[in-house]
């Protein structure tokens, strides 16, 4: 079943000639050695997830052409996703505070994924 979320309040949908907004905000992310969730601020610039400390230092870029986005089944209850970029060996895990925040980001990294012409046909699943 797809996840239908409602339209932003930012006007892009109401426009579709217009430029979209890039989807940002805070996000906790697992690290890579401890496995410990930490905050870090993200930020949708078409094709490329970027993170970092907060808004002004976003210094790690997450490249979603062809990346595997997936939902994490079972956990303990949070609202938690994956991103496998396709020319990496690292999945990245990420959780959103609700599910609609979570299903935002994940719609929206959907469609970065299908704007790009370089995009897999089946790249993009939102449950």
């Amino acid at each position: 079943m797809m996840a239908v979320v409602s339209a932003t309040s930012n006007g892009a949908d109401e426009n579709p000639g217009e430029i979209k907004e890039d989807k940002k905000g805070w996000l906790s992310k697992r690290t890579h050695f401890t496995h410990r969730w930490k905050r870090a601020w993200f930020q949708l610039k078409e094709t490329l997830l970027l993170y970092g400390e907060n808004e002004e230092k976003l210094l790690k870029p997450i490249n979603l052409v062809g990346a595997v986005v997936e939902v994490v089944e079972g956990g303990d209850g949070s609202f938690e996703w994956t991103i496998t970029p396709k020319d990496r060996k690292r999945t990245f895990f990420l959780r959103a505070g609700t599910i609609a925040e979570q299903q935002g980001w994940m719609e929206a990294i959907c469609e970065a994924q299908l704007s790009s012409r370089d995009h897999a046909t089946n790249a993009c699943v939102v449950q």
